[in-house]
This record gives C-alpha cells, sequence and structure tokens, in this order.
C-alpha cells in the first residue's frame, strides 16, 4: 500500500538533467526515491540500464522512521547488485552520498546525509557516532536496552512541511553569528559554541535565535549521549534524549500536538530512560529508550495512555540497530 500503482518510464534520456521530466507526482510520488537515485548516477556519469523493481518494506511510511532513505539506499544496493561494471563499483559510502543527492536535486527536500548513511552505515548491535561535516564516524557497542518506537499517526511529511525553513533559519542565523563576531570560520551553527551565541544574541531575529539555541545545545547532547553509550551509561543516554524533546519542543519547533502528548504519557513508565520526537518531527513517531526486560509492558501502558488522550490507537515497535543496506538473492 505504501508503493501504489506501477510507474513506467524510459531512461534513454539525453542527459542527466532529462531526468526531472520523469518525476512523478500524485500516488506515484513514491517512484521519486528510485528514479533520483537514477538521476544521481547519470550525474556521475555512471550508466544505468533497464530494470523492472516491485517494491515491499516494513518500514512505516510518513512516521518519522526514515523510509525514504531506506528507499533511496534499497534502489542503490539493488542496482549495484544488477549492473556490477558501473554501480557496482562504487563502495557503499559513495552510494550514501548519491542516495543523499538524490532527496536533495529530485524529490526536494533539503535533508542532511544522517538518514541516508543510517540506512546504509549501520552496524548491528552499535550506535554510529557521524560527523556531518567531515564523514568521520565511529561505532559503539550498544546493550542492556531497546529502542521502541511509537507511531502517533500524526501525519509526517517534510516535503510539505516546515523542515526547510528551519534549515533556512538556521543558515541565518549562522551568518548573523559570523558577521556580528568577524569569525569568519563560522558556516554552520556547528562553528558556534553557547558562549559566542549569547554574546551576540542581539544579531539575531527571536526565531533565528530559538532555532540556533536548539542546535547548539543539541550538538553539545549528541556528544554527551555518545560517550555516555561507550561508557555503558543507558541513564545518561535517556537523559539527553528527554532533554533533546524538551528542546525541539521550545525551541526548534518541529514537534506537534501528538508528539508531545506520546512523549508526555511516556513518563514514568517502568524501564523508561528517555523519550525524544524521532527523526525531523512534525508529526510521526517517537524514540524511546527502554531497559531489556521491560519493553513488552512498556508498550502496552504507552499504548493506553496515547488512547485515552486522543482516541488514536499507536503502533509500537520494538527495535535494535541493526547492519546498514545490502542485497542478496531470493
Amino acid at each position: 500500500e505504501s508503493f501504489p500503482g506501477v510507474v513506467e518510464v524510459s531512461l534513454a534520456s539525453p542527459d542527466a538533467d532529462g531526468f526531472m521530466a520523469l518525476k512523478q507526482a500524485g500516488d506515484k510520488s513514491w517512484a521519486n526515491y528510485v528514479l533520483g537515485v537514477v538521476s544521481e548516477l547519470a550525474k556521475l556519469g555512471v550508466k544505468v540500464g533497464g530494470f523492472d523493481a516491485f517494491l515491499v518494506s516494513n518500514v512505516p511510511p510518513g512516521a518519522g522512521v526514515s523510509s525514504s532513505a531506506a528507499v533511496e539506499m534499497a534502489s542503490a544496493k539493488m542496482l549495484a547488485r544488477l549492473f556490477p561494471d558501473t554501480v557496482g563499483q562504487l563502495d557503499q559510502l559513495a552510494l550514501v552520498k548519491v542516495a543523499k543527492a538524490a532527496e536533495n536535486n529530485f524529490v526536494g527536500m533539503g535533508c542532511g546525509i544522517l538518514d541516508q548513511f543510517s540506512s546504509g552505515m549501520g552496524r548491528s548491535g552499535s550506535l554510529i557516532n557521524l560527523d556531518c561535516r567531515t564523514l568521520d564516524y565511529s561505532y559503539v557497542p550498544f546493550s542492556g536496552a531497546q529502542f521502541v518506537l511509537a507511531n502517533t499517526h500524526a501525519p509526517h511529511q517534510l516535503v510539505d512541511g516546515q523542515y526547510n525553513e528551519l534549515r533556512r533559519n538556521c543558515f541565518e542565523a549562522a551568518e548573523a553569528v559570523r558577521t556580528a563576531s568577524g569569525a569568519e570560520g563560522i558556516t554552520h551553527l556547528r562553528d558556534v559554541d553557547a558562549a559566542l551565541l549569547e554574546q551576540h544574541r542581539a544579531a539575531l531575529s527571536a526565531d533565528q535565535l530559538r532555532r540556533a539555541q536548539h542546535i547548539v545545545h543539541e550538538n553539545d547532547r549528541v556528544r554527551r549521549g555518545f560517550d555516555a553509550s561507550a561508557s555503558g551509561d543507558a541513564d545518561g543516554l535517556g537523559d539527553c534524549m528527554t532533554k533533546s524533546h524538551q528542546s525541539s519542543r521550545d525551541l526548534f519547533g518541529n514537534s506537534c500536538r501528538e508528539l508531545d502528548i506520546m512523549q508526555r504519557v511516556s513518563e514514568g513508565i517502568e524501564g523508561l530512560l528517555g523519550s525524544r520526537l524521532m527523526g525531523g518531527g512534525f508529526g510521526g513517531s517517537t524514540i524511546n529508550l527502554v531497559r531489556d526486560g521491560c519493553v513488552d509492558s512498556f508498550m502496552e501502558t504507552l499504548s493506553a495512555r496515547y488512547h485515552a488522550e486522543t482516541g488514536i490507537t499507536p503502533t509500537m515497535i520494538a527495535v535494535k540497530p541493526g547492519d546498514g543496506a545490502f542485497s542478496e538473492d531470493l
């Protein structure tokens, strides 16, 4: 049901720009995640021949769990298997970059590389620490707890939502701090610390300041959360997650009523270590860190509490970190 209908197109386009004419709309827009990968490969001079593909997924769409990145990475790995002498010559990280470019340039969503990187470079039983500027990354073992995705069933559609506006606010904030401080090395908010932001807060609009405060402190929470994981401190990781949601709600503005209810009613349930909105927000799911042995009762209680407040029956999925995209014969 996530991929309705049949899409038939000719890939005999004279150049990479010609693929934009193949862009789909309406209930066939799912095909853009596949066609975008083909388009970006063409820009690299990587040839792709004709193919038939049947898409099936157990990643819930519109739930804020990177379903689009999953389709993009699955498409890239499928094409690498079908065309080993061209696409198959690209390594996994190169395919991740292709998938990210497909989302940016063909689909039209100004996301970073986090979703595609996670979908492509994941490792079973481990969390990833990724520097999105350098693409340096490392893994840390994850044990003693599980993640529970709680789908609010509030619509999640970043292309039509406010994500690109928030992204623009962040770049404007970075530029305002760069100009006010004279620090030419500032290109992104990751180059700004809390003290520098506070020093030049008058140079930012109210919206820019709130978005910047979230990003600057969120970067610090990510570092502290990874350090907590590396030392086996699941409580520390959970605390960072909860504070992250509070900041998203109060400063960044990418939460919504249903996400806030789901996060709030999770508090106090046995086994919960932390909870926050998942992905870009604006609907979709929360992600909850729950101690081993408490997952089933946690999901049952959270589902009942959320339904009592909203009348909506949520979907609960217990998940663990897994390996990135791969291909296999069926």
